[in-house]
């Protein structure tokens, strides 16, 4: 399995660590994005603008807030590790610096961190949705 250099920031953990700094960087910028569109949309409702049932599509912008905040916080990406690979370029949208990981229990255990992250921002952006539509209905 390739690895950059385990002592630096940026090294390859199998289920720990699979991007490095900028990527991460973006990520914030997006979850950024994502939460700031969950506040527009829940003003939208509370304008007039929407009807009562479709406070619920705040879901949405809020999973991918949670999703995109987890995978920052963890430096861990979610597409990266179910395409077994590993990048620390900088660069999210090609494979030009990406590493492959071709050890059968490293991709195990990055495929396990991945659904994790997923699943603690599904149920994250759920709770917080039924919170909203609690306070709100």
């Amino acid at each position: 399995m390739s690895e950059t250099t385990v002592g630096s920031a940026d090294a390859y953990r199998p289920g720990y660590c699979n991007i490095g700094r900028e990527q991460r960087r973006q990520r914030y910028l997006v979850s950024a994005a994502a939460f700031g569109a969950a506040a527009v949309y829940v003003a939208a409702y509370l304008a007039g603008y929407l009807a009562e049932p479709l406070l619920l599509g705040v879901f949405i912008p809020l999973s991918i807030g949670y999703e995109w905040l987890l995978q920052a916080y963890t430096a861990f990406c979610v597409r990266l590790a179910f395409r077994h690979r590993y990048d620390f370029s900088g660069d999210a949208t090609c494979d030009c610096g990406a590493g492959r990981v071709s050890d059968a229990e490293a991709r195990r255990a990055d495929q396990l961190q991945a659904t994790k992250i997923t699943a603690v921002a599904v149920l994250l952006a759920a709770v917080t949705t039924a919170a909203l539509a609690a306070v709100l209905f």
